[in-house]
């Protein structure tokens, strides 16, 4: 049995590596980078249930700013827009470092 629940151990973790993995390969893409932060997620406070809009403001080649426009995942489903500060890292990947909300009026 312990070999058992060890082995699905051993598994689980190297699935989530891969795809960790894979992900980060991805992110070399500024879009996929931040589509796949407002997208994905359990306990993502941004979440966003369908992205209507995504637009760069800003970028050098390391920094970049980008405002994001969709419908919130979180009933009962408001239009939301974000501002993103992302950064890229070391391997290429963009990474999302801050997020700040702006409102949105209903129309």
């Amino acid at each position: 049995m312990k070999k058992f629940v060890f082995s699905i151990i051993v598994i689980l973790l190297t699935i989530v590596i891969i795809r960790n993995i894979y992900v980060s390969k991805k992110c070399t893409d500024i879009n996929y980078a931040v589509e796949n932060y407002f997208t994905t997620g359990i306990f993502n406070k941004y979440k966003i249930y369908n992205m209507e809009d995504i637009t760069l403001s800003f970028s050098n080649g390391k920094d970049a700013f980008m405002t994001v426009k969709g419908i919130s995942s979180k009933t009962p489903h408001h239009k939301v827009e974000y501002t993103v500060f992302l950064e890229k890292n070391n391997n290429g990947s963009w990474k999302v470092k801050k997020v700040y909300s702006n409102e949105v009026t209903l129309q």
